[in-house]
């Protein structure tokens, strides 16, 4: 409990969570080189927007928020469908 190892693996970092800024978290690390290893107890990505998926749940603020502008293949491949874009979007 609490250990950086997996089988025998040694990282450098661990990330509990799969959210929008542990994303964003890994992928800085890994662009500096480092070994990462994530961890999440949902089934998929998301966050809170994993864990509160009901009708009708949209962003409170403009999509374009929602883009990581870290990268710029990631930026130029999403379009968002509307300027509140619902919660199976995100």
């Amino acid at each position: 409990m609490g250990s950086n190892q997996e089988n025998g693996k040694i990282f450098d970092a661990v990330i509990i969570g799969a959210g929008f800024s542990e994303l964003y978290m890994l992928y800085r690390l890994r662009e500096s080189g480092y070994s990462v290893r994530v961890y999440e107890a949902a089934e998929d990505v998301g966050g809170t927007w994993y864990w509160n998926r009901y009708p009708g749940a949209s962003c409170d603020i403009e999509s374009i928020y929602y883009n990581y502008t870290f990268s710029k293949e990631i930026l130029n491949e999403w379009t968002w469908s509307s300027r509140y874009v619902e919660e199976p979007k995100i």
